[in-house]
């Protein structure tokens, strides 16, 4: 009995799910196959596309200067990069696992424990730190017997950190050597991302490719451009005065930063530090360096960012807290970024709301 119109239409409609049901599943396991190729390549090209995107003026203004020579602009300025992230990056790494061999030999050799200050016994809430404090003092390897497992446990923990740094460099210097091939075809590369921007949002796809360029300009030069120049100086001036876990303190500086705290609960106790162990002339000499180089941030600032970055410090802070979390160290940089864009996106469809309510109200 041959089918009528309906169950001909109905079997069309039933192949028509099939086929496209089986595409989907073919082109899902095509996704997943090239991310799982692909994912060791993720946090260097991450790192390779936040560097061309913030550095792609200062390349086209070398650009001009040599003529046109693109390569060559390109080549310039990558070296020039890797020049100014491994000299200071070699120095803190060095400070860092001097300062770690250092903690080992004296915990190996009998470290010794100040009792805490008087004044702290009488402060509230601090009774059982206190105690332990004094309990560590008299006998500081029974203290560590008795929270073995708690320290272990805490060293493991640092230990994972401390790699997960170290491999983060490794990819921030691949992505700087990878971001140098993408300055010269940077307009083509630019063109493909708005057509690929405008086919998933349609017309408004072109304007979230400039919002995202601005946003990841304004955060890598003027947030952590910034933080990462003020705690190279100020590092340098660290390991210049033998300055005990100098490393440590230069990576804290640099969390500071970018948070938008700024490096003065770092930098006021080492000043406090070096009139009270140091003689006079070198106590002025680095409070001489580091006042300027703590302050620097408001000068800095200006000049790289040309605009104020219209981005709450909260967003900023909450993008490191939870970047780093997620990421380790690219999250430092990545989570400013990502929640910055968000934010200006939010914003951009907020107001076009309330446009379109307003242009709804008039009759």
């Amino acid at each position: 009995m041959p089918l009528d119109s309906g169950g001909r239409n109905d079997r069309k409609l039933d192949q028509i799910a099939i086929d496209l049901a089986v595409r989907l599943l073919l082109l899902g396991a095509l996704l997943y196959l090239a991310g799982l190729l692909l994912r060791p390549f993720v946090a260097v090209v991450l790192w390779s596309a936040i560097l061309a995107v913030g550095f792609y003026p200062l390349f086209e203004r070398l650009d001009r200067r040599l003529g046109g020579r693109a390569w060559l602009a390109s080549g310039l300025l990558t070296g020039a990069f890797l020049l100014v992230t491994l000299g200071p990056t070699t120095v803190l790494l060095s400070s860092l696992v001097l300062s770690l061999e250092h903690l080992a030999e004296r915990l190996h050799g009998g470290l010794v424990l100040p009792p805490p200050p008087e004044a702290l016994r009488h402060v509230p809430l601090l009774g059982d730190v206190t105690a332990s404090w004094t309990t560590g003092s008299a006998n500081l390897e029974g203290l560590a017997t008795r929270h073995g497992s708690e320290l272990l446990s805490a060293g493991g923990w640092l230990l994972v950190r401390v790699e997960g740094i170290a491999d983060s460099l490794l990819a921030i210097l691949l992505g700087i050597v990878v971001a140098g091939f993408l300055y010269a075809p940077g307009p083509r590369l630019q063109r493909a991302v708005r057509r690929v921007a405008e086919r998933i949002s349609g017309e408004h796809g072109s304007t979230f490719v400039d919002l995202t360029t601005a946003t990841i300009r304004n955060v890598a030069r003027g947030v952590i451009g910034v933080a990462m120049i003020q705690s190279m100086l100020i590092g340098i001036a660290f390991i210049g005065v033998d300055l005990p876990g100098a490393g440590l303190l230069a990576l804290a500086t640099l969390v500071l930063c970018i948070v938008q705290v700024g490096a003065v609960p770092v930098v006021v106790p080492v000043i406090i530090w070096a009139w009270t162990t140091k003689d006079t002339t070198m106590a002025v000499l680095l409070t001489l360096y580091l006042v300027p180089c703590t302050l620097a941030d408001n000068v800095l600032k200006p000049m790289l960012m040309g605009k104020g970055l219209a981005v709450p410090t909260g967003v900023i802070l909450l993008g490191v807290i939870g970047g780093t979390l997620a990421f380790g160290l690219i999250g430092l940089f990545l989570g400013p970024v990502v929640l910055a864009v968000l934010y200006d996106l939010a914003l951009f469809w907020l107001a076009e709301e309330d446009r379109d309510d307003g242009a709804g109200g008039i009759e």
